[in-house]
């Protein structure tokens, strides 16, 4: 799982405009804000592609998806990561 920098900021944007617009947040400086966000979000997208990049090492080439996704949610666990 590979995550793309511009959809990144994209769903950032998205994020940080919502809590705007619906005015559960008024940011004084919203590119400050969207910065902190898309750190947030490929920090996250990084984890989970060690996870599952462990999970199918650990597993072997013929695993299944539906395996792959039980083995992720066990070294979630182990991490206390939540997927």
């Amino acid at each position: 799982m590979s995550a793309n920098p511009k959809r990144i900021e994209f769903l950032a944007r998205a994020i940080v405009n919502r809590l705007e617009d619906r005015g559960l947040m008024e940011f004084s400086d919203a590119e400050a804000v969207i910065t902190v966000v898309v750190k947030a979000l490929s920090d996250n997208f990084a984890a989970i592609a060690a996870i599952e990049t462990e999970a199918r090492q650990r597993l072997g080439d013929r695993a299944t998806d539906t395996q792959v996704e039980d083995e992720m949610r066990r070294i979630a666990a182990e991490r206390n990561v939540i997927l």
